[in-house]
């Protein structure tokens, strides 16, 4: 095991030849005595309770399942340096439960090549696979650090925690504890970090945050808010736009500077990039902007967008000539009462031509429900049913389970929290022969993809070794006769992945990246058909072809276009339980791989948008009173039309061709194709009609 960081050879290579262009230099930790701004001033705020530098023990409260109430407790450490929960029910007794600890404990990593301390300095402390266990987490009412605890009761995954000052919270985790804990066992070795944190010295997650030295992993999709400004007002949206009476715009200069601090991220670039906002398009230089990402060596770049503007055919051509890969599309259900519940108004029709316009001009499309429980959770499978038969343009679904902001009560918590484990359920339930424990994964499954990908050419890749709480899914592959099969019905994915990461470590440590022989190559072959169930798999499915559909998920020139006639038809189908105050643990956040570009430095999504939710602060500090906005941008308003030829920021560029139909014949028949497909309702996804 590594206890200081090196780079293999062809990362060091990299480094040497690619300097950073910016070159910023780090900023020292906030403490009471340097914290001079609002947000600065709310990090340390957040200390107040700092389970680490209190130690223990620490008094707290407990669930008693037997009286059905929480009871005063105690976390302490035996003499043996066991962490135990104290619970003292006056009705019940006394009962003592070890859990598995990090905060109090050091604790070697049990997998191989793992960091022992990232390139900030800060020790890296490793993924516990097993429950209960001790968590740093977040006061839902102040935000403050506090300690809780991950364990399970009645066959679900629970975290309770108590504020000296705002008392005791319960939250679901995981509403299927076997789903979970086999997530866990998929993670690999432990990330190194940042070469160059934007905050040195750093030792409190998340109070450091900007990006701190204890940050442990790579950007695999990096983030920047083009516009607060929106054409829709959904009462789901994390970003809560346009509702806070500011606008933050960044300009062209402005936004470019923030492209290029994630291109300077070492010792692994940020090669894929998202613009969202509020409504990214509304930026009057969007397009502007797409084509600088892609001139700047971003490999991916695509928009998280409510597809409105997109449903403008012209527009999308422009997007696609500016470089535009894909787009992340709200997408609530299959059907317009979805939208009416989740976004106030009818959208249907035009998500359905921007995905036909999406498939007329080459890009992709990824679909992004937000999952209420007892709302739109029964629209998991029509909306995969949709996606499967708009596979040719529909590359992979986005479940997202809402998360929570603001005070709600536990009742209404319950009620609607839906968890990944639920989305496994559902999304087995809606695929013939899917199973939710063999077939799904988390994200950090793929990690040893990248330092294949890496073998093959020498170039750096991102890795996703994200924490195994984040993400969770399958890929499925579908048929040219629409028929979805599971990957593992295919082949051992699990095992074929177990050999993959030493295969590609010991082709790196040998200096071999770039530079494969043709022994290397047989291997790599030998691997994946050594776990390829042929009775199993699709007709015509074979090896090499899976290996092509493999690396077309990464790799645009494989997957797209041409060389889509190597690939097979594949559609991710997963879920991103993005954490809100509630359900909030630390070292998830350590190892986040979605990061935002701001003004303010890079920070992860998750004390971005949820837990400190410091977004807030930074769009206070950066932005415009909307009333100065209208003054100073009146052809730029606040809440744009959501008409797709509205007259908005780039009006001009439509020159005289602005009073054209909104859809061409040639749209419009498709589009009713598909409006007549979705609206029968013997129809197997359904349309959500009684």
């Amino acid at each position: 095991m590594s206890t200081s960081p090196s780079l293999p050879d062809y990362l060091d290579r990299f480094t040497c030849r690619n300097r950073r262009v910016l070159d910023e230099p780090p900023r020292p930790p906030i403490g009471q005595g340097n914290a001079h701004s609002e947000l600065e001033r709310f990090k340390v705020s957040l200390r107040k309770h700092d389970p680490r530098k209190s130690g223990l023990p620490i008094s707290c409260e407990s669930y008693c399942h037997d009286c059905d109430r929480p009871v005063p407790a105690r976390f302490d450490k035996t003499d043996d340096g066991r962490v135990v929960l104290i619970r003292q029910c006056p009705e019940h007794g006394t009962s003592i439960e070890e859990h598995l600890d990090i905060v109090f404990t050091d604790r070697p990593s049990d997998r191989e090549g793992s960091a022992e301390v990232t390139f900030g300095g800060v020790k890296v402390k490793p993924v516990l696979r097993g429950l209960p266990r001790t968590v740093e987490t977040l006061c839902p009412e102040c935000g403050c650090v506090i300690l809780g605890r991950y364990y399970e009761h009645d066959g679900m995954v629970w975290i309770e925690k108590t504020c000296p000052d705002h008392g005791y919270v319960q939250d679901l985790i995981n509403r299927d504890v076997n789903c979970y804990l086999e997530a866990a066992r998929w993670s690999w070795d432990e990330g190194f970090g940042q070469m160059h944190p934007h905050v040195s010295g750093a030792t409190r997650c998340p109070t450091d945050c900007g990006l701190c030295a204890a940050h442990q992993s790579t950007s695999v999709l990096s983030q920047i808010d083009l516009t607060t400004r929106c054409n829709l007002h959904c009462p789901v949206c994390f970003a809560n736009a346009a509702a806070n009476g500011r606008v933050m715009q960044p300009t062209y200069d402005e936004a470019v500077r923030l492209l290029q601090r994630l291109r300077d991220l070492r010792p692994i670039p940020s090669t894929a990039v998202q613009f969202t906002g509020g409504e990214p398009t509304l930026h009057p230089q969007f397009h502007d902007l797409v084509r600088k990402a892609n001139e700047m060596g971003f490999s991916h770049v695509q928009i998280a967008t409510n597809g409105i503007t997109h449903a403008n055919e012209e527009f999308t051509a422009r997007s696609a000539e500016a470089g535009l890969h894909t787009m992340y599309l709200q997408f609530d259900g299959v059907g317009e009462q979805w939208y009416r519940k989740t976004r106030g108004q009818p959208v249907w029709e035009k998500k359905l031509a921007c995905i036909e316009n999406a498939r007329k001009y080459g890009m992709k499309i990824c679909l992004v429900p937000t999952i209420i429980k007892e709302v739109t959770d029964c629209q998991v499978g029509p909306i995969l049913h949709f996606a499967a038969k708009n596979v040719d343009v529909i590359s992979g679904i986005s479940y997202q389970p809402v998360c929570f902001t603001g005070r709600i009560s536990h009742a209404e918590r319950m009620k609607h929290r839906y968890t990944l484990g639920d989305m496994a359920h559902d999304i087995a339930d809606a695929v013939s022969g899917c199973d939710p424990i063999r077939d799904f994964f988390p994200l950090s499954l793929i990690q040893p993809i990248s330092k294949m990908l890496s073998c093959v050419d020498g170039k750096p890749k991102v890795e996703t070794n994200c924490h195994t709480d984040c993400t969770y899914g399958t890929y499925l592959l579908v048929s040219p006769q629409g028929v979805v099969y599971p990957y593992p019905i295919v082949f051992d994915i699990g095992n074929l992945f177990k050999d993959m990461d030493p295969l590609a470590r010991k082709i790196i440590r040998k200096g071999r990246a770039g530079r494969m022989n043709f022994w290397d190559k047989v291997q790599i072959y030998l691997m994946f058909r050594r776990h390829f169930h042929r009775k199993a798999a699709p007709p015509d499915l074979t090896v090499g072809k899976f290996i092509n559909t493999l690396l077309g998920c990464v790799d645009k020139k494989k997957g797209r276009g041409e060389g889509e006639a190597n690939t097979y038809r594949t559609l991710m189908a997963a879920g991103m339980h993005f954490q809100d105050r509630y359900n909030f643990d630390v070292e998830r956040v350590k190892r986040c791989v979605i990061l935002y570009s701001t003004p303010d430095g890079i920070y992860p999504f998750c004390t971005y948008n949820g837990g400190p939710a410091f977004r807030e602060y930074i769009e206070r500090e950066h932005s415009t009173p909307q009333q100065q906005w209208k003054a100073r941008h009146p052809e730029q308003p606040v809440r744009a039309s959501s008409h797709p030829r509205a007259v908005m920021p780039w009006a001009d560029r439509f020159g005289h061709d602005v009073d054209e139909p909104m859809f061409t014949p040639e749209l419009e028949r498709r589009i009713e194709q598909l409006v007549e497909t979705y609206d029968r309702p013997d129809w197997a996804g359904g349309n959500g009609r009684k």
